[in-house]
C-alpha cells in the first residue's frame, strides 16, 4: 500500500514539474545581433586641379557633364592620360575582408580580386571620355557592400610622339646644303612616345617622295629597310597613330626645316663588281689617293666598271659617315664580288664594319684592305676578316726612305719577281707592321735591313691573305699609294682580283 502512495506522489510532482518553468534552464530570447556590410575605400595617385562631388558639373567643349551622387569627379593635369593606378581597401566591423570586386564603366560584369590595387589600361575610343570605376569589398560571410567606393575621371588621348633615333641619320659638319648618298637600299630608325602608353600606339605609316599613298607598319615597329630603290633623289616620311585615331607629328628625311642633317638624299645604282672604298675622310677634299686607284681601276677594269663609296668623318664628309646599321654596310658590299678598302691617317670605319667585312669574305668576296693605320690604333677582337698574330711599330724614326724594296712572297719565284714593289716617295708614318695569324701566310715584307738597318730592324711583314671559305682577304700595313716606284701596283691587283 505504502509503494502506491509513493508512486503516484512521484507521479504527481513529475506532472507539476513538467508544466513548470525549470529554473536552472531559463529560455534565452532571441538574438537582434545581424551582420554589418563591409565598408569600401579607394583612392588614386594623382595631384588634381579640381575635385567635383555630387550635384557638381563641369563643362566641356560645351557639354555639360553633372557629377552623381556617390560619385567624384577628378580634374587635374595628371589624369588626362589613359594608364590608371588604382588603390582601395575594406573595413568590416565583425569580421574579415576576403576580396573585393572592381567594375570600370566600359567593362559589361564586375571581376573578382584579392589584391588592394592594380594599374590599368584604359581603351581609347575618342579623344575624349569620362571613365569610372566602382570597387565594394567582401566579408568572410559572403556579405557585400551595397554602396561601392567610386570615382570618375576625364581622359584625353594625347597623341603620340616621332623622332628619329638618336644618331641614325647621317649628320652634318657645317652647312645642311651637302648630298647624303646611298645605294638602292635604305635603312631608317625612330622612337614613338605616348603619355598614354606604347600599347596604344597600332600603326606606324611612311611614304615615299611624298605623302599621298602611305604604307602600313605595325605599332610596335621601330625600323624599315628599303630595297629597290629608284636613283635619283628621295626624300621619306613617317607618322604614328594611336588605338583612338589621333596621329602623331610627321617627321621626314631629308627635312628642309632641320639644319643638322642633308638636305638632299640621292640614291645612285652600283655598277659593275668592283668597289673601292675610300675610308679616309681626308683625302675626301683633294682625292689625291682616289685619284691615284681610279685611274688604275680605269686601266685595268674600264672607267664604267667598278663603284666608289665614300665614307667621311664628323670633320670631312660628315654627311656620307659610316651607316647606323650593319644591314646597310653589309648591303653595301654585297653588290659586288671584288672590294678594294683603304685608309690611311686619322680615324676609319674598320671597326663598325668588322662584321660586315667578315660576312663579305665569307660569302666568297675577294677584299684588298689597305689599312695603314696610324699611332696606337691596334686591330680590334671583331676583326675576324683576317688573322693576325703580332703588330708592332716597325720605323725607328717614323720614316722610310724612297727606294726601299718590298719583297713578295707569293709562292713562285716569277710572280715574286713581278709583283716585288718598292717605295715611290717617303713614307712618313710610324705604321704597323704584321705577322700572320694561323689561319694567314704573308705576302709582302721589307727587305731585310739587318739588325741595325736605318729606318727599321730584320724584314718587317707588312701584307697577309687569310681564306674564310672560297673567300679571300689580302691585308696591308702600309699605304699602296706610297709603294708605286716599280709602277707595277696594277699587276698586283690584277693579281689579286683575279684579273690575269
Amino acid at each position: 500500500m505504502r509503494h502506491r502512495v509513493f508512486v503516484g506522489v512521484l507521479f504527481l510532482l513529475t506532472l507539476l514539474m513538467w508544466n513548470c518553468e525549470n529554473p536552472f534552464t531559463p529560455d534565452i530570447p532571441e538574438s537582434t545581433y545581424t551582420n554589418l556590410p563591409p565598408e569600401t575605400h579607394i583612392s588614386m595617385i594623382y595631384h588634381p586641379d579640381t575635385v567635383l562631388t555630387a550635384g557638381d558639373y563641369w563643362i566641356n567643349e560645351g557639354d555639360t557633364i553633372w557629377v552623381e551622387e556617390n560619385d567624384s569627379l577628378i580634374l587635374g593635369l595628371d589624369t588626362t592620360v589613359s594608364v590608371k593606378e588604382v588603390f582601395w581597401w575594406g573595413d568590416d566591423p565583425d569580421g574579415e575582408i576576403i576580396g573585393y570586386y572592381y567594375q570600370w564603366s566600359f567593362m559589361p560584369e564586375p571581376e573578382f580580386t584579392q589584391e588592394e590595387s592594380d594599374t590599368f589600361y584604359l581603351p581609347l575610343r575618342s579623344k575624349f571620355d569620362i571613365y569610372s570605376i566602382k570597387v565594394w569589398a567582401v566579408d568572410n560571410d559572403s556579405l557585400e557592400d551595397s554602396t561601392p567606393a567610386v570615382v570618375s575621371f576625364p581622359v584625353y588621348n594625347s597623341p603620340p610622339v616621332l623622332e628619329w633615333k638618336l644618331n641614325s641619320l647621317p649628320p652634318v659638319a657645317t652647312t645642311p646644303n651637302v648630298v647624303h648618298q646611298s645605294f638602292t637600299h635604305h635603312s631608317f630608325f625612330w622612337d614613338v612616345y605616348d603619355l598614354d602608353g606604347l600599347e596604344t600606339i597600332t600603326s606606324v605609316y611612311w611614304a615615299l617622295d611624298d605623302t599621298s599613298t602611305w604604307h602600313r607598319l605595325d605599332g610596335d615597329q621601330r625600323s624599315i629597310f628599303l630595297e629597290d630603290l629608284e636613283p635619283g633623289n628621295h626624300r621619306i616620311f613617317f607618322q604614328a597613330e594611336d588605338i583612338a585615331g589621333a596621329k602623331s607629328n610627321v617627321i621626314s628625311f631629308p627635312d628642309p626645316e632641320d639644319d643638322e642633317i642633308p638636305n638632299t638624299w640621292k640614291v645612285i645604282e652600283p655598277v659593275g663588281d668592283y668597289l673601292i672604298v675610300n675610308d679616309y675622310a681626308s683625302d675626301q677634299l683633294n682625292y689625291t689617293h682616289q685619284n691615284f686607284y681610279k685611274e688604275i681601276f680605269d686601266n685595268i677594269i674600264g672607267s664604267d666598271q667598278y663603284s666608289i663609296w665614300e665614307i667621311g668623318d664628323n670633320v670631312n664628309n660628315a654627311h656620307n659617315s659610316i651607316p647606323y646599321s650593319t644591314q646597310d654596310i653589309e648591303y653595301n658590299l654585297s653588290y659586288f664580288k671584288n672590294v678594294f678598302w683603304f685608309t690611311f691617317r686619322g680615324e676609319n670605319s674598320i671597326n663598325q664594319s668588322a662584321l660586315a667585312l667578315t660576312r663579305f669574305v665569307a660569302d666568297g668576296g675577294i677584299l684588298f684592305m689597305n689599312n695603314a693605320m696610324k699611332g696606337g690604333t691596334l686591330a680590334d677582337t671583331t676583326w675576324s676578316f683576317t688573322s693576325i698574330d703580332t703588330m708592332y711599330f716597325f720605323s725607328k724614326t717614323g720614316r722610310v726612305l724612297p727606294g726601299t724594296n718590298i719583297d713578295g712572297f707569293w709562292g713562285d719565284p716569277v710572280l715574286d719577281s713581278t709583283l716585288a714593289l718598292s717605295l715611290g716617295s717617303t713614307l712618313a708614318d710610324r705604321l704597323w707592321a704584321i705577322e700572320p695569324g694561323k689561319n694567314a701566310v704573308i705576302r709582302y715584307r721589307f727587305e731585310d735591313a739587318g739588325p741595325n738597318g736605318q729606318s727599321y730592324n730584320g724584314a718587317p711583314g707588312i701584307m697577309t691573305e687569310t681564306r674564310i671559305n672560297e673567300g679571300i682577304c689580302y691585308y696591308m700595313t702600309i699605304p699602296l699609294y706610297y709603294c708605286n716606284g716599280n709602277e707595277n701596283v696594277d699587276k698586283l691587283f690584277k693579281h689579286v682580283f683575279e684579273l690575269e
